[in-house]
This record gives structure tokens, C-alpha cells and sequence, in this order.
């Protein structure tokens, strides 16, 4: 059986196999410019917009000789994260937070590249 074709990359740099919700979601057809297109890297030290190094990628653009752990028994992208935590994770890549009394978040500035 061939291996899927695309792994995810974690933050630490660690390669995984993807869930099976994961698989659906890059095998959805999409419109061109839908915001919620998954976006593929190019190569395994492209950095998204965060700069970080997570993200979908070929199989084949990995470095050679690289583990791929198992795909998790959760699918990834359901986990529940609290607006705390959001907030707390903004301010931490350098974006100003400001928590309205609305309950609304205006973000301010740009995110610092590491």
C-alpha cells in the first residue's frame, strides 16, 4: 500500500501522518482564492505567515531519511483551543491584543518573523 502523498509538519519540526479528516480536507474541492483552501508548503523549511515551520507538505519534499510519526487518534484540527489561550498565543508572536467589551478582539501590528 503506498504511503498517503502529503505528511504534516509540526512546529518543533517533527513530521506526522495525517488523520483521516485531514486527508478529506486536502482531498475537498475548492474554488480558487476560498480562504479555506488548505495551503500546501513548498518545501519542508517554508515558514507560513506566523513564522512557523507547521504546515501540510508533500511526502516527497521531506528530507531524506526523516521519521514520520503516526497520525493521532483526534483529529488535529477540532481540538478546542479557549480565547485565552488565542489571546495569550497573538500576544505571544508580538501582536497587540485589545479585549473589547463586546466581546470582540481588535488585533494591532504585525506579526514578528523569527
Amino acid at each position: 500500500m503506498q504511503p498517503y502523498p502529503y505528511v504534516y509538519v509540526e512546529a518543533d519540526g517533527t513530521a506526522r501522518e495525517l488523520h483521516a479528516a485531514e486527508r478529506g480536507y486536502l482531498e475537498t474541492e475548492f474554488k480558487g482564492g476560498d480562504g479555506a483552501m488548505p495551503s500546501i508548503k513548498d518545501s519542508y523549511d517554508e515558514r507560513n505567515g506566523w513564522g512557523e515551520i507547521r504546515g501540510y507538505l508533500k511526502r516527497a519534499a521531506l528530507p531524506a531519511g526523516m521519521a514520520v510519526a503516526d497520525a493521532p487518534a483526534e483529529d488535529p484540527r477540532q481540538l478546542l483551543i479557549t480565547r485565552k489561550d488565542y489571546v495569550a498565543w497573538l500576544r505571544g508572536k508580538g501582536v497587540e491584543v485589545t479585549e473589547n467589551s463586546d466581546g470582540s478582539l481588535t488585533v494591532h501590528g504585525r506579526v514578528k518573523q523569527v
